[in-house]
């Protein structure tokens, strides 16, 4: 398989054949690691997909960061993904300004953010995945506040697995927009393997947590889940 000219660069900055032993070693534990949670992902229930949704779009709802974040950069959940509709909706509803990821395939492989302001401005994406219809305005990266990332998996430290195409860290590389995933509990693992192209995550949202956590630290204050708040999550999520 020919390499992009970005993983040929990685390989020279690995300096000889010892770097790209090392590099090739983390490619095959990632390979393993993906092996491991599309497993595990097989054996996640409708149900508890849903009450997890709730729980996670509850502690991002609430998070001082998003409720701040002016411009917001979201992913658009598919199957066994936590689902971003609630998080979109609310994001409409508080007066954000709203953008979701077009992928560009190719060898830069690279990703865009286009504003929409309702899902009837999505259409049928090239990777199988919903993406903004042709002739909406793009959102410069400078102007997001905010980015909601998928993963395959994450751990409790702020690393993430991706499916290996670079599209999201070539999409957050340089910026300094805030950087949250949005991550099943079942699906954590304990680390994964990352190399030097590996942006990392501020917070991992789980239905248990947010990590890292700082609320030792004075950072980020675990704001108290509503009780009636909840239960509204989980009724919406029961309708769709």
């Amino acid at each position: 398989m020919e390499l992009s000219d970005r993983e040929k660069a990685g390989r020279r900055r690995g300096k000889g054949r010892r770097g790209i032993i090392m590099e090739d070693e983390i490619r095959e534990r990632k390979a393993r690691e993906r092996e491991e949670v599309a497993e595990l992902r097989r054996g996640l229930s409708e149900e508890y997909c849903r009450s997890a949704d709730a729980e996670i779009s509850s502690r991002i709802l609430q998070h001082p960061y998003f409720q701040q974040a002016d411009t917001i950069f979201c992913y658009i959940s598919v199957e066994k993904e936590p689902d971003t509709k609630l998080l979109l909706e609310s994001a409409w509803q508080m007066g954000k300004r709203v953008s979701v990821p077009r992928c560009i395939p190719g060898r830069e492989r690279r990703m865009e953010a286009v504003e929409i302001r309702s899902f009837q401005d999505l259409g049928a994406g090239v990777l199988g995945i919903p993406e903004p219809k042709p002739g909406l305005p793009l959102v410069e990266k400078e102007e997001i506040d905010l980015a909601l990332i998928p993963c395959i998996s994450a751990d409790r430290s702020g690393r993430r697995l991706g499916h290996g195409a670079g599209y999201y860290d070539r999409f957050l590389e340089g910026q300094r927009m805030r950087r949250f995933c949005l991550c099943y509990e079942k699906l954590l693992l304990d680390e994964i393997s990352v190399d030097n192209h590996d942006i990392p995550m501020e917070r991992v949202f789980s239905e248990d947590g947010v990590y890292p956590s700082f609320s030792a630290k004075g950072e980020d204050k675990q704001v108290e889940n509503s009780g009636s708040f909840l239960s509204k999550l989980r009724r919406f999520f029961h309708r769709i």
